[in-house]
């Protein structure tokens, strides 16, 4: 129940009626008791009218609060009092330092003035209204509520409140949005897994194609060197007087590295594609037949070639660096990026092997500064970090490729293969040394087959 202002009884201490059900919501008995201790002009030293009349000012507001509030109102404190002076629509005169300073009221008085409250008009004061708020709530959510004042200040609701009510659903409607908010989510994860999915069949026909077109290779190369040397001896033994067939002598058949540059990669598809290789019936029976399988499975790579690895893990650097000797590799160790970049500012290697992270400066960040100094020599980044975001920042910091972690001995060869096959070790060529033996066939060349050598080797048994 509302309590109401009331002038102070015979003992000097206020007194307060309820606010009954037929009394206007309006009333202003806290303006009419206000205005009488005005006229009354009994606290002229504390409050009093202004010299125009039409406002009042407080002088001293302890003075107001320890005297005039205990005994004439119900508010305990100043603030409290002028909170009620704003609903009931007055307004505190505003005035600058310098005002306040030359104020015959003055440095700390309060001056307020509403329109129909002026001194000596009592008729004015039923003008004075109080300000009725109705509330109206509309629940968004389960834990948001959104209030609307109405009453007679309804018609002040700015605009984007408005918005907001008119364009508001029901908690039914957003209920079922969310359902479908929800049921939209499910398929887009699913819609990811099966992309992941398909991404990994993807890789791993790759890889399978990658293996295959350089086992096409090699053995071609084996072919044209097998018969080079058959067609010599042949030669040679036609020459010391014995009949051979004259239809004995013939050419390699194996398809050239041209028609396979126009192979078209397979798309997102985990079979293999099979290329036919068609190999000489008269070498069937000879035991060297198993020769061709040794050099298909590793494929020739010269010796001598000087690679620095840069990794911190020690199982890691065990492996690599056993599998790198054998190829016939000798290997430098460091296992941070900035012994790394130490060490490539003072020599030069024929490839680096960068591990991504590692203490003190990670591998990518390792190779954009020595780029600033060397875009030579090849950097293969060995991560485990594979996502297509991932692959994109290696690839921009100045990395050559990247083998994926947990990677086997052969995907190790295979990129061996894929960087240095055309290239003559750096310490033949300070030692002037030929790069290519004279009887040695021709290899093809790196620009022919960039194309369907590609990135992104699959798990096999032997991990590093």
């Amino acid at each position: 129940m509302e309590m109401i202002d009331e002038p102070s009884g015979s003992n000097g201490k206020p007194s307060y009626a309820p606010l009954r059900a037929n009394q206007k919501a309006g009333s202003n008995d806290f303006v009419r008791k206000l205005f009488k201790i005005l006229e009354g002009a009994e606290y002229n030293d504390i409050i009093r009218w202004t010299e125009d009349g039409d406002s009042f000012v407080v002088l001293n507001t302890n003075e107001f609060t320890t005297k005039i509030l205990p005994q004439h109102f119900k508010h305990s404190n100043f603030s409290s009092f002028v909170r009620q002076l704003n609903k009931y629509d007055f307004h505190k005169i505003k005035r600058t330092n310098e005002e306040k300073q030359n104020s015959q009221y003055g440095e700390h008085s309060w001056e307020f003035k509403h329109p129909f409250f002026k001194i000596h008009d009592e008729d004015q004061l039923d003008n004075i209204k109080r300000k009725s708020a109705v509330q109206k709530k509309i629940m968004l959510d389960d834990n948001t509520v959104l209030v609307k004042q109405g009453g007679d200040n309804a018609g002040g609701l700015d605009s984007t409140a408005d918005l907001i009510f008119n364009t508001a659903v029901s908690k039914s409607k957003f209920n079922q949005l969310k359902r479908k908010v929800e049921t939209i989510e499910e398929e887009v994860n699913y819609l990811k897994n099966e992309n992941y999915e398909l991404k990994l069949g993807y890789q791993k026909s790759q890889s399978r194609y990658n293996t295959l077109l350089d086992n096409l290779i090699s053995t071609k190369e084996f072919n044209n060197t097998l018969l080079t040397n058959f067609n010599v001896l042949v030669n040679s033994l036609s020459s010391q007087g014995l009949d051979i067939p004259p239809n004995l002598t013939f050419n390699a058949t194996m398809p050239n590295t041209h028609t396979i540059k126009n192979t078209q990669s397979p798309q997102m598809s985990s079979a293999v594609p099979t290329l036919s290789v068609r190999k000489p019936s008269t070498m069937d029976s000879n035991p060297a037949s198993t020769t061709p399988n040794m050099i298909l499975d590793h494929p020739i790579l010269r010796p001598g070639f000087h690679v620095l690895l840069v990794e911190d893990d020690s199982i890691c650097i065990q492996l690599c660096s056993k599998f790198l000797m054998k190829y016939g590799c000798t290997v430098e160790v460091v296992t941070d990026g900035l012994s790394a970049i130490s060490t490539l500012e003072k020599f030069r290697y024929d490839l680096v092997l960068m591990d991504i992270v590692m203490p003190n400066l990670d591998g990518a960040t390792a190779t954009s500064i020595v780029r600033s100094f060397d875009n030579q020599t090849p950097i293969i980044a060995m991560t485990g970090n594979i996502e297509d975001q991932d692959l994109v920042t290696y690839l921009q910091h100045g990395m050559n490729d990247i083998l994926a972690k947990p990677f086997t001995k052969d995907d190790l060869h295979s990129m061996l293969i894929r960087y240095l096959r055309n290239r003559v070790p750096l310490s033949e060529q300070r030692a002037g040394s030929s790069s290519k033996d004279q009887h040695s066939p021709s290899l093809p060349q790196e620009s022919e087959v960039s194309d369907l050598i590609r990135e992104e080797p699959q798990i096999k048994k032997q991990r590093v």
